[in-house]
């Protein structure tokens, strides 16, 4: 009898400790949730969630002193023409990102409004406050990084 309370003790702690560990996940997966500023501060893009997915959309940045209005920067380099008109101001620039554990974030992509290229990506929070974002081709040791800081940091 000894033998069986101590083998459903250990499944209950075994459970427990499972439920836990999701909690903390989900919780984790949700911490590049906000709006973020790169290192240059000259872009500002605010990660949402839809569904199970992560995206981020443009929300500021530091215009040209020729064209002073955000809103007159068009997508003019979009491989697709009927998409040369959007504004940069509110484009999805993030799509698709999915946690992978470990503070990364990959499976998604990445779109230059400067380029009109669209790379894949990986997502890492560095720390609470800090976010790596690499876009590359084809193979992610040859990708390039870019810092990103929290605007409003999180206080953790």
């Amino acid at each position: 009898m000894y033998n069986y309370f101590k083998k459903v003790f250990l499944v209950v702690i075994i459970v427990a400790n499972g439920i836990v560990l999701n909690a903390q996940d989900y919780k984790q997966q949700d911490e590049i949730l906000g709006t973020w500023i790169s290192e240059n501060k000259d872009l500002k893009v605010e990660i949402y969630k839809k569904e199970d997915k992560y995206f981020g959309k443009i929300i500021w940045f530091l215009c040209d002193p020729k064209t002073p209005n955000m809103s007159d920067f068009k997508d003019t380099e979009n491989p697709e023409p009927k998409l040369r008109h959007r504004p940069w101001l509110g484009m999805e620039v993030v799509e698709g990102l999915m946690f992978n554990g470990d503070n990364i974030w990959g499976n998604g992509t990445i779109y230059d409004p400067n380029t009109g290229r669209t790379y894949s990506s990986v997502v890492t929070l560095k720390d609470n406050n800090t976010l790596v974002v690499k876009g590359y081709w084809g193979i992610e040791l040859l990708g390039k990084n870019m810092i990103f800081y929290r605007v409003v940091p999180s206080g953790k």
